[in-house]
């Protein structure tokens, strides 16, 4: 049976997952009262998006831990796979997404163990489908939980998370990174529950509910971890993607101007005869010559796929509208 379309999601739905993608565990009283409700219906409204698979909440690392300890490629399987082999590439937990394109099955592999750890799984690949091309990403820009909705104002996204001038001084032991296992153990835990209360995080992790709390806030400002918030993008009108490969005489500025633009989700460089990729999305793909124009003018597009779909994003298996059906913890 084919799923239904999803509801469209309201103007408090879209704002309570733009407050969330801005700070995941920030005070249900303080989101209140940047998007104008009380509490008690930013709950509601929350309880109902996680139930109806319209949206979740997120622990993910950053570019930055990406680019320390974890390497990617960009993986093109041949279009057509059987079902068994498609459910099983999206249910390895190395595989942390999935999109059907216009050109195959491209698969984001990750492997913390190094490149022979990569080339591993991406032959166990090969056992189930055609590997048509691997691109290994030398760098990563921009990726998933770093995509916001533009739907908060400035004065709203301020009450979130206020200036740096206005918060005290941090030392230097609030700002020195934890150590790699540290961080490590605290994505695990809170993959389960991103809003997981620091005296729970503590007990969990063998340590005073302070030192969880400071744990935690080390390990984002030092860019090690990011909590957020992910949603079933035809739900809110995103309803077409592409992938973009280009090239540029100076890759790593492209790279970071494709970061910024609003419509990227997923941008890096990859060791390649066309080493730039960005991932968009857009309402429609009239959207694409505006983009690829903003991206610069020294950009040339080399090729691009469409998104027929998202299969898996950031761990979670998706439906055909978007919509979260399945977790699958990611273990790389």
């Amino acid at each position: 049976m084919e799923p239904t379309d999803p509801r469209a999601l309201d103007e408090i739905d879209l704002a309570l997952i733009h407050a969330l993608q801005l700070d995941a565990r920030a005070p249900w009283t303080r989101i209140a009262t940047a998007i104008g409700v009380d509490a008690a219906t930013v709950v509601r409204h929350w309880n109902a998006l996680r139930d109806d698979g319209l949206a979740w909440l997120t622990a993910w690392p950053t570019a930055e831990r990406w680019a320390s300890s974890t390497d990617l490629a960009l993986v093109l399987l041949h279009p057509g796979l059987a079902d068994d082999a498609r459910a099983a590439a999206v249910r390895r937990p190395w595989v942390l997404g999935v999109d059907e394109t216009s050109a195959g099955l491209l698969l984001l592999v990750a492997a913390s163990e190094g490149l022979p750890q990569l080339g591993e799984r991406v032959r166990a690949l090969e056992a189930e489908a055609t590997v048509l091309r691997m691109d290994v990403a030398a760098s990563v820009s921009a990726e998933d939980s770093s995509w916001r909705l533009p739907v908060l104002s400035a004065a709203q996204q301020r009450i979130l998370r206020p200036p740096r001038e206005a918060r005290s001084r941090p030392s230097a032991d609030a700002v020195r990174p934890p150590k790699p296992q540290t961080v490590a153990e605290i994505a695990d835990v809170l993959d389960e529950d991103p809003r997981m209360p620091s005296a729970v995080l503590g007990a969990r992790l063998g340590v005073s509910e302070a030192t969880a709390r400071r744990a935690v806030e080390r390990a984002t400002t030092a860019g090690l971890l990011r909590f957020g918030c992910d949603l079933a993008m035809p739900a809110a009108g995103y309803r077409r993607g592409a992938v973009l490969w280009a090239r540029a005489t100076d890759p790593e500025a492209a790279s970071t101007r494709a970061a910024r633009l609003p419509e990227v989700h997923r941008a890096g460089t990859a060791v390649g005869p066309a080493p730039l990729f960005a991932c968009v999305r857009a309402r429609s793909l009239t959207a694409l010559p505006a983009i690829e124009r903003a991206w610069g003018a020294d950009v040339e597009i080399v090729d691009r796929w469409t998104v027929l779909r998202s299969v898996k994003r950031n761990g979670h298996e998706l439906d055909a509208t978007g919509r979260s059906i399945a977790r699958i913890p990611p273990r790389w």
